[in-house]
């Protein structure tokens, strides 16, 4: 009896405080399903290994499942690196090294290439520079591709809101 008065409780509860799930795929076939909506995305290509890293990030977390959809949006990419020293050694030389990733992304519609919507990101992390030439390369290729990730996460995250709000109006 207690199992069920909590049951109960629990249930007005969830219903009285305004929850409700924001991701959930809905039956209707008048809602918009944002999965769907994502993997309709297509990013415009550009040749530079930063760029293609990016690229590739989105693509898994926009479309996770590999599901084939009609083309109905198109991104926009823009990216701006910097690489800063942190720390200058005695011998005037940079003992670490932070790198800036800025992002800045467009949102088109595919038929009619009206902007829906358009943003801005930014990731930074930094690393040490050794004697070692190779380790120093290599350390600075593993920071790019974490911050890819976390740009392409933070893309992302805007661009559902985007077009949640896009199919709003």
């Amino acid at each position: 009896m207690r199992k069920l008065l909590a049951i109960l409780a629990l249930s007005f509860f969830l219903q009285s405080c305004g929850f409700h799930v924001i991701y959930k795929e809905r039956g209707d076939s008048q809602e918009i399903s944002y999965i769907s909506e994502l993997s309709s995305i297509r990013i415009k290509k550009d040749r530079d290994r930063i760029s293609q890293l990016l690229k590739n990030n989105l693509y898994d977390l926009l479309n996770p499942d590999y599901k084939k959809s009609e083309s109905k949006y198109f991104l926009i990419l823009q990216i701006e690196e910097s690489i800063s020293p942190t720390f200058i050694t005695l011998t005037g030389s940079s003992g670490r090294n932070k790198i800036t990733l800025k992002i800045y992304y467009t949102l088109k519609k595919l038929d009619d290439a009206s902007m829906i919507s358009q943003g801005e990101t930014s990731v930074n992390d930094n690393y040490d520079v050794s004697d070692n030439r190779y380790g120093t390369l290599k350390a600075e290729d593993y920071i790019k591709d974490n911050l890819t990730k976390l740009a392409a996460q933070n893309i992302r995250n805007s661009l559902v809101n985007d077009l949640i709000e896009y199919h709003k109006q």
